[in-house]
This record gives structure tokens, C-alpha cells and sequence, in this order.
């Protein structure tokens, strides 16, 4: 009778499973595995033609030269492996290789990652990705691992603005009962409740339909992707708040990766730094851009500093109310390394 497997072998032979499933290789004899072209999907909400799309497509070519074709990866853009969270979760289990999501949809799974969220957090692009390739970066990608996640980097998304069909956005007051598309984030609806709005929790492939319908009268995105959803079709408003500076990370299965030989993850890291350092040096470019074409379609308004402030100072409380689930001393940091220098 052979001995019940202890509680840390059951959970090794769980990864192993899972980074099996990932990979492809389930079945194979162990020879041919060990000499075996790895074959990942890796799932996007995004279009293949956006600087994010771009960039996936940019890590899986570095990927497959760096690795003599061994590595290959079959991407799925647009959402067509599912929702966003679908996505997370199909990598989480190990039935779906790599994806990205920006950090309110980590925050599902890592609640930690809600930092990320708080509103008026990040001083600028350049503090982000210096804090990103730091200490800081490196703790939040531990709070990732805990959770069957391996973050290999982050593509930029820049600054999330408002549209909508009802009025220029100047004050926290002209968002009063206004229903506002938001991520389903506890952190983006009390953001957004503390402004007055009726926030309602919509996934991104959702935000046209909800627009063109009027079961919303606006949503908040980044500029970029008001262009790439083109919503700018079915909203009238844009207005420059420019409350969270967000960002996508870039996640594979923890399990997958620990399968790794050193090699590999050496070279998976050479290809994703390849495919950042491009894409954080091209998104600004292209979110200018996109704020162009959003001036040909729509009516503009900036804020000004002090009506900013107002925005800030509505929504400063958002930070100790979740102090408890994010952690106090995170928050904390985050202010130092990623606020005013």
C-alpha cells in the first residue's frame, strides 16, 4: 500500500500539473519533453494593432529568436479567450499560459495590487517605472507569486481621463449622480463614489455597447483606448482629469515559469525588457496622439491645477479606507517612490 502523499508533495504535484497543462506537454514521453518546443497562448483584451498589442507580439518574437524557436507563443487578442478576470483566472488554474490586466484586476486575486488604484498616486511616468524596476516593483510581483501569478513586466498605459454624454467635466459637483463605467474595483468605486458619481462596474470589451445604449453616460479610460474602443463615437465630453496612472502587467503562470530551466527564464526576461523599454518610450507618442484625434471628435476640456486639486481633495479618504486591505505601510511607500520626488 503505498503512502498518502504529505499536504506540500499534493501541492507540488498540483503545480507540476498545471505548469504541464500550460505548457502543452501532458502526455509526452519524458524524452521527447525534455527536448519538446514549448508552445504558450497568451490572452489580451487588447487590439493586435495598439502599442500593447504591438508589444506582446514584440516579446513573443524577441522570445522565439532568443530561444531558437523553442519558446512560441500563440496570442489571442480582443478578448477572445474571455473577460478580463476570465483571462486571470484561466492563468491562475493553469489552462491558459500568459495575459495581461492592469493591477485593479490583479487586485482579485492579490489584494495588494489595489494600490496601484488610489487616485492621484502617481507623479509621473518616469517615478512609475523607477519604482517598478526597484524594491517596489519586486514586492508587488511577490504579492502576484502568492497568488499562482508570475509577473514578468508592465506595458504603460498612462493617464485615465473621463468622456461622457452629458457635460465637460470641471469639478467633483458635475459628476453628481453622472453613472460612470469603472472597473469592478472596490478601490475605483468608492473613487468614484467620493465624487458624487453613480459608479457601475463594466468589463472593457462592454464600454461601447454601454455607451451607444445609455446604460451608462460615461466611463473613464485612458486616452489611447477611448481611441482603439473608439468611443469617441458614442460620447461627447472628454475631460483631462487624469486620475490614476495605470499600467498593464504582464502575467504567466507561476507554475509554468518554475518549470523553467534558468535559461529560459533568463531569456523570457531579456525578451519582455526588450518589448517595456520600446513600448514605455512609445506609449507617450501614441497617447498624444490619441488625444489629437480625440480634439477632432469630441469637446476637450483641461483642468486647470486648482480644479484638480478639488478632485484630489475629494477623494485623499479613499487611501485610509483601505489601509486594512492593502496595507498601511505599502501605501506608504507607495506615496514615497511613486508621489512628488
Amino acid at each position: 500500500m503505498q503512502p498518502r502523499p504529505s499536504g506540500h508533495q499534493a501541492i507540488a504535484r498540483r503545480r507540476l500539473l498545471a505548469a504541464s497543462l500550460a505548457a502543452g506537454i501532458i502526455g509526452a514521453p519524458a524524452i521527447v519533453r525534455a527536448q519538446a518546443t514549448r508552445s504558450l497562448r497568451f490572452g489580451t483584451p487588447v487590439p493586435p494593432d495598439s502599442t500593447y498589442g504591438k508589444a506582446v507580439a514584440m516579446f513573443a518574437d524577441e522570445l522565439a529568436k532568443l530561444s531558437g524557436n523553442k519558446i512560441k507563443i500563440d496570442i489571442y487578442p480582443n478578448s477572445q479567450l474571455g473577460s478580463i478576470k476570465d483571462m486571470l483566472t484561466q492563468v491562475q488554474l493553469g489552462t491558459l499560459s500568459m495575459a495581461i490586466a492592469v493591477p485593479a484586476w490583479f487586485a482579485g486575486f492579490a489584494k495588494q495590487m489595489d494600490v496601484f488604484s488610489l487616485p492621484f498616486l502617481v507623479s509621473s511616468q518616469e517615478r512609475l517605472r523607477t519604482a517598478l524596476d526597484g524594491g517596489f516593483g519586486a514586492r508587488m510581483a511577490g504579492f502576484a507569486g502568492d497568488a499562482g501569478f508570475k509577473l514578468l513586466g508592465w506595458l504603460i498605459m498612462g493617464p485615465r481621463q473621463m468622456a461622457n454624454n452629458l457635460r465637460p467635466v470641471h469639478a467633483p459637483a458635475d459628476l453628481a449622480g453622472m453613472k460612470i463605467r469603472v472597473i469592478s474595483s472596490p478601490v475605483f468605486l468608492k473613487t468614484f463614489q467620493m465624487l458624487g458619481a453613480n459608479p457601475v462596474g463594466l468589463d472593457s470589451a462592454e464600454m461601447y455597447l454601454a455607451l451607444q445604449q445609455h446604460t451608462v453616460d460615461g466611463v473613464e479610460n485612458s486616452s489611447v483606448d477611448i481611441v482603439n474602443l473608439k468611443l469617441y463615437e458614442v460620447s461627447k465630453y472628454f475631460s483631462s482629469t487624469a486620475h490614476i496612472m495605470d499600467l498593464f502587467g504582464v502575467a504567466m503562470n507561476k507554475a509554468l515559469w518554475d518549470s523553467f530551466t534558468a535559461d529560459e527564464q533568463g531569456m523570457a526576461q531579456q525578451a519582455m525588457k526588450t518589448a517595456m523599454d520600446w513600448e514605455w518610450k512609445t506609449q507617450p507618442e501614441t497617447t498624444k496622439a490619441a488625444v489629437e484625434k480625440i480634439r477632432t471628435a469630441m469637446q476637450v476640456n483641461d483642468l486647470e491645477p486648482a480644479e484638480r486639486e478639488q478632485f484630489v481633495a475629494a477623494t485623499r479618504p479613499v487611501y485610509q479606507q483601505f489601509e486594512a486591505s492593502i496595507g498601511k505601510d505599502l501605501i506608504a511607500q507607495a506615496i514615497r517612490e511613486l508621489g512628488p520626488a
